[in-house]
């Protein structure tokens, strides 16, 4: 019988690779887009055009797993994988800026406004391409 365990086992390296190599891609997927991604913002008048409320606890939590996947766990894995004070202070302060734009910039005004997606997702796209140079040291 074949267990995932086993699979795993020997192959954590490869597999945080493959993870960031995947964040990387969303990450610079996003900067290309965000234009775009910011036009069709500007398009929608007002918060009642949207099909779901910004404000309701439910997308607030959607909000905080989605950046615990998407940046949260690869800082976590950083400050495993490195155990350096460095990574640590960027990991924290990279954490803090994205709790406090998932927490305080969930209407749809403040998102217009605010640019700090754009800053976080080239931050993340700069540190995970560190990262995974330091993965490459380690195979």
């Amino acid at each position: 019988m074949f267990i995932i365990g086993e699979l795993i086992n020997g192959n954590e390296t490869i597999i945080m690779l493959i993870y960031c190599l995947v964040m990387l891609w969303l990450n610079v997927d996003y900067l290309r887009e965000y234009k775009k991604i910011k036009e069709g913002m500007m398009d929608i008048s007002s918060e009642e055009e949207l099909e779901i409320d910004p404000k309701h606890i439910s997308v607030m939590l959607l909000g905080l797993l989605v950046n615990f996947i998407r940046r949260w766990f690869i800082y976590l894995l950083a400050v495993s994988v490195t155990e350096n004070a460095v990574v640590i202070g960027i990991s924290i302060i990279l954490f803090a800026a994205s709790l406090y734009d998932t927490l305080f910039n969930y209407s749809l005004a403040k998102m217009k406004k605010s640019k700090t997606k754009l800053y976080l997702a080239m931050a993340d796209a700069v540190f995970i391409s560190i990262f995974i140079i330091h993965l490459f040291t380690l195979l």
